[in-house]
């Protein structure tokens, strides 16, 4: 299996995952705000960008941000980017020759004051950032998750075997000489640049687990999703992590490989199905799920169909673009071993006859892949009926009803096919006034 989950442009769009200016969609990756360090945030939003798809890989990121006993970050933000910024600087770097470097000192001491601010402080941040992960590191225990006990063994490594064991005697409380400060300044800016960079990154890694952890926590997601390569696939307490105080529900796949979901329209269907998503797709890149608890197989294929757009530049129509995408979709499916597929509404963009029949035919070949999984919403009560005793499917409707003349929709997600059409009814009730003259 490879390191990362075979996707696509259209479905990061449809998940809100990039391309959020076209789909509408929230970005998935504001779910964890409040990163301690700029580099942590944009870490956070590779891992979102990138889902895993690894069973170890994934486990091992899940065990990290699931733990709760991370250690606090060593140093804060404006810290951690002033060290950056001295890092990046190459206009004035120090010489290892003791008469240059006192005389580079002197001269910037007298010449350029902002220079040499720049130097002593960054340095003395270096100092601390060292001194402080080696004791972080020594204070990780066995009973940490892996890849900590893994970065804290290559922390005391880094430091322990190089020139920075030095700076680890060195007093952050008294003020150094220019001469000590420029042999510490060409250790961190030359000899062992790459070595203090590793150690940022560690920082970084670190504040990305503490802000998943911390989003778990207030938000009640589940932390580890159990990630398998069995065929179970449920979800409880599942709700979609941008519809403020949205319904939880429970949703399992059983028997066979294909959920057919029914409902009337603004039933929330779609919303239904982008919220499976979004958890399938955050359980594979390692961090918490908006649900109570999940169980979801570990797929190697992800592909949805959700806000597909006609194309006006290349002629296609919408039902042209529908096709289109379905077969991509199949397409992948049947290279993988694992897929993990959604098609929303299928073939609304021809006739009932049309639209039944293709649906059937589509139902065909997902039931051949029984190794992958498929989400398929419907208009079409025929289509769901048609396979209503067949193994391969299972069924889910979202609940609505008219009631004291108005349209009730409870958002809540139920077994079974929905015979609600109120499709009528909406349309009587908008345009009803219609044509009517105002008093006066």
């Amino acid at each position: 299996m490879s390191g990362y989950l075979n996707t696509d442009r259209q479905t990061r769009n449809d998940l809100g995952v990039s391309g959020c200016e076209i789909s509408g969609e929230y970005p998935l990756a504001s779910l964890f705000p409040g990163t301690g360090t700029k580099k942590g945030k944009h870490l956070l939003g590779c891992w979102v960008h990138s889902p895993l798809g690894d069973v170890r890989d994934i486990r091992r990121r899940q065990e990290a941000v699931a733990y709760d006993h991370l250690p606090e970050l060593p140093l804060d933000e404006e810290e951690m980017d002033f060290i950056e910024y001295y890092l990046d600087d190459r206009e004035d770097l120090s010489f290892p020759n003791a008469l240059l470097s006192a005389a580079k000192a002197f001269d910037r001491l007298f010449k350029d004051k902002a220079r040499r601010y720049i130097v002593t402080r960054g340095v003395a941040l270096t100092v601390s950032l060292v001194k402080r992960l080696w004791e972080m590191a020594g204070e990780i225990g066995e009973e940490a998750p892996a890849l900590l006990r893994e970065e804290a063994r290559d922390i005391r490594s880094f430091i322990e075997g190089t020139e920075l064991n030095a700076v680890l005697s060195r007093s952050t409380s008294k003020r150094w000489s220019c001469m000590e400060t420029d042999r510490l300044d060409y250790l961190f800016r030359q000899t062992r640049q790459e070595s203090i960079r590793r150690l940022l990154d560690f920082i970084y890694q670190l504040d990305a687990w503490r802000t998943a952890h911390r989003v778990a926590k207030e938000r009640g997601f589940c932390c580890r999703p159990r990630m398998t390569e069995g065929d179970e696939f449920s979800l409880t307490g599942f709700v979609h992590p941008f519809v403020p105080g949205g319904q939880r529900n429970d949703w399992r796949l059983e028997p066979g490989n294909i959920c057919i979901f029914t409902g009337s329209n603004m039933a929330g269907k779609s919303t239904t199905l982008k919220a499976i998503s979004l958890a399938v797709w955050l359980a594979h890149c390692g961090l918490p799920v908006p649900a109570r608890d999940m169980v979801c197989p570990v797929f190697d294929t992800f592909f949805t169909s959700i806000n597909l757009p006609d194309s006006l530049r290349d002629g296609r129509s919408h039902f042209m673009a529908e096709v289109e995408r379905i077969r991509e979709s199949l397409q992948a499916a049947y290279a993988g071993r694992r897929g993990f597929i959604v098609l929303d509404e299928m073939f609304r963009g021809t006739n009932a006859r049309d639209a039944y029949e293709a649906s059937v035919a589509v139902n065909e070949h997902l039931k051949r892949l029984p190794g992958c999984r498929f989400l398929v919403s419907t208009h079409i009560l025929e289509y769901a009926r048609r396979f209503e005793g067949d193994r391969s499917c299972c069924f889910y409707y979202m609940e609505s009803e008219i009631k004291d003349d108005c349209f009730y929709r409870p958002y809540r997600l139920s077994p079974g096919i929905s015979e609600a059409r109120f499709g009528y009814w909406l349309v009587e009730r908008e345009l009803k006034n219609l044509g009517k003259k105002s008093p006066g």
